[in-house]
């Protein structure tokens, strides 16, 4: 998930996500509010099944997502959070 300050318009989050989702590995993208602050995150699910789990892994994906993200809206990205690499059965 990249959380977002309350400044930041969800449509402006979405417009985000649509780019993202033409990439094929995204499995997931979603907007949605993550705080009684009005906040919003942009939550994904990427496709690392390509790999092994490593301990670089998030690591490699999120510094240029990060990167992208700290241009487009500076301090108006307040935080995120990657978790392990999760196995999907269904």
């Amino acid at each position: 998930m990249c959380k977002f300050s309350d400044k930041v318009p969800q449509e402006q989050l979405v417009e985000v996500a649509k780019q993202w989702a033409e990439d094929p590995k995204y499995l997931q993208l979603y907007v949605r509010k993550c705080s009684k602050d009005q906040q919003y995150t942009i939550g994904f699910m990427y496709d690392f099944s390509h790999e092994e789990p490593n301990e670089g892994q998030n690591k490699r994906f999120m510094d240029p997502v990060m990167n992208i993200l700290k241009r487009q809206f500076g301090n108006d990205l307040v935080g995120w959070d990657v978790a392990s690499p999760t196995w999907i059965i269904k």
